[in-house]
C-alpha cells in the first residue's frame, strides 16, 4: 500500500512548462500533471499501434486485390490458350479423319477406342462448355467457374492421348500398306500376248482332255526380257518337271510368283530381287508348244488368277506396236 500511495503521490506532483516565445509576447506557461503525461504518452502510443494495424490490414488488402485480379488475368489468359488448343484438337481430330478417310481406314477403330472410357465423337463442344467459354470470354471474370475449366483440361488430356494413339494406329496401317504394297505383284512380266488364260482349258499337247491352268501364258519370240513384278527374294531356280526352268520369288505378305519355261535363269537361289529386275529369258522348255512364259501368281500357297495384277503399260505398249505394224502393211 505504502508503494501504490508513494506512486500515485509523485503522478500527483505537477510540471511546468514554459513557452517562451522571440519578440516582446510574454512567455507561456502549462501546469500539468505527471498523471496526465503518463496517460496521454499511453494514448499516443495505444493510437499509433492502431494506426499501424489498421495499416497494414489496409496494405494487406490492397496486396490481396492486386493478386487477385493477376490470378484473373492469367486465368482468362488460360482460358484464351485453352479455347486455341481446343480449336486446334478439333482440326487435328478432322485431319485424322480424313487421313483414315483416305486410307480407307474406319474412323473409330476398337483398337484405338479400347480403354478410352469416353467417344469424343467429330470434335465440337458442346452447349455447357460453350457457355462456360463464353462467360469466360465476355471478360465477367467473378464468374468464371473453375470446375468447367479442370474439366475443359481434363477433356482436353483424354483427346490428346486418343489422338496419340490413333496417329500411332496411321502410322501402323501405312507400314502395313507400304509393305503390302512392295509384295503385290504388279505390271507385267514380260512383252508379249496372253496365249492362255487362268482356269480350266483343253490340255495344250493332249487335245481331248481338259486341265486347270493355274497361271497365264505369255507367248513372245525366243529370249525375250522377263522381269519381276515385285521385289522379294528367290526362293526357287531350277529346273522342275513340267515347269522346265523356273524361278519362284518370295515377296512376303504371303505372295509368290512363278517364272516357268524359260530359257535362261540370271538370279540364283536367295538373291534379293527387286521390282522390276531383268530375271531370265523367254524359253520353251518343259511341257511347252512354243516360246511363251507360264505366269503365277501364289497367295497363302494357293495360285490366284494373276489377271487382275497385271497393269496396262505393256500390254498398251504391244497394242499400238501391232497397230503400227498394220500402218506400214496397209501403207506399203
Amino acid at each position: 500500500m505504502k508503494i501504490v500511495r508513494r506512486i500515485i503521490n509523485k503522478l500527483n506532483n505537477r510540471i511546468t512548462i514554459m513557452l517562451i516565445p522571440h519578440g516582446k509576447r510574454n512567455p507561456l506557461k502549462i501546469n500539468i500533471s505527471l498523471l496526465f503525461i503518463c496517460i496521454f504518452m499511453t494514448l499516443w502510443i495505444a493510437l499509433t499501434l492502431w494506426s499501424g494495424y489498421l495499416a497494414s490490414r489496409h496494405f494487406d488488402y490492397i496486396k490481396t486485390k492486386v493478386d487477385n485480379k493477376v490470378m484473373q488475368m492469367r486465368l482468362l489468359l488460360f482460358a484464351n490458350q485453352l479455347e486455341k488448343a481446343k480449336n486446334l484438337f478439333e482440326k487435328v481430330q478432322e485431319n485424322d479423319e480424313n487421313i483414315r478417310l483416305f486410307l480407307a481406314m474406319g474412323t473409330k477403330k476398337s483398337i484405338v477406342e479400347e480403354g478410352l472410357g469416353q467417344n469424343f465423337g467429330k470434335g465440337g463442344p458442346n452447349l455447357l462448355q460453350a457457355n462456360a467459354f463464353a462467360t469466360i470470354l465476355s471478360g465477367s471474370l467473378n464468374k468464371i467457374n473453375y470446375s468447367e475449366i479442370l474439366y475443359e483440361t481434363g477433356t482436353l488430356s483424354e483427346q490428346y492421348k486418343f489422338m496419340c494413339r490413333s496417329y500411332k494406329e496411321i502410322i501402323s496401317h501405312i507400314r502395313k500398306q507400304k509393305l503390302l504394297f512392295m509384295a503385290t505383284p504388279s505390271g507385267w512380266p514380260c512383252k508379249g500376248r496372253i496365249s492362255s488364260v487362268y482356269g480350266f482349258r483343253m490340255h495344250p499337247l493332249l487335245h481331248n482332255s481338259k486341265e486347270f491352268h493355274s497361271g497365264l501364258d505369255i507367248a513372245n519370240i525366243l529370249n525375250t526380257s522377263i522381269y519381276s513384278t515385285a521385289a522379294g527374294e528367290v526362293a526357287f531356280s531350277g529346273y522342275q518337271s513340267g515347269y522346265g526352268n523356273v524361278i519362284v520369288i518370295n515377296h512376303g505378305q504371303e505372295y509368290r510368283t512363278v517364272y516357268a519355261h524359260l530359257s535362261k535363269r540370271l538370279v540364283n537361289m536367295g538373291a534379293f530381287i527387286p521390282k522390276g529386275s531383268l530375271i531370265a529369258k523367254m524359253g520353251s522348255t518343259g511341257t511347252s508348244t512354243g516360246s511363251h512364259l507360264h505366269y503365277e501368281v501364289l497367295f497363302k500357297k494357293s495360285p490366284i488368277n494373276p489377271r487382275p495384277y497385271l497393269a496396262n503399260h505393256f500390254f498398251a505398249q504391244s497394242k499400238k506396236e501391232c497397230y503400227v505394224k498394220k500402218k506400214i502393211k496397209k501403207s506399203v
